[in-house]
């Protein structure tokens, strides 16, 4: 599945991490993620790229503190629009993404399951380890 990350940029000073997490749990997920916080800087509208690059993808992946974004904003809009919703898991919130958990923070890039039966995703940019639960 094709995911467009969405979040606020404008304002926020480690905003490339927060996609980069995002973009992270896609691929890990086995889906390709398309992040907009790699565009560069200085473009008139942004929102017309954002909106072909929602139109590429299956699924839009709104990441936590979102809220005061005019632009993620628009782009939740636009992808419903589409028809698209959070009941039929094409618009996905970070902060209700039940499989995330902070387990603990791993400075070797793992951390130790302890018979839970789930799997770890290789450690981050922030440091921080997360276990995803089989399904």
């Amino acid at each position: 599945m094709k995911v467009y990350i969405a979040g606020a940029i404008t304002g926020k000073f480690k905003y490339k991490e927060d996609f980069k997490r995002g973009e992270d749990r896609m691929r890990y997920l086995g889906h390709i993620a398309l992040n907009p916080s790699f565009l560069p800087e200085g473009l008139e509208d942004y929102f017309e790229i954002n909106k072909a690059m929602i139109d590429q993808c299956d699924a839009i992946y709104v990441l936590r503190g979102y809220e005061n974004s005019v632009g993620t904003k628009k782009e939740i809009e636009y992808a419903k629009s589409k028809g698209w919703s959070t009941g039929g898991g094409t618009i996905i919130y970070e902060s209700e993404d039940v499989p995330i958990k902070y387990f603990g923070y791993s400075s070797v890039g793992s951390v130790p399951l302890a018979g839970l039966g789930g799997r770890v995703m290789p450690e981050v940019s922030n440091g921080w380890s997360w276990l995803y639960p089989h399904r």
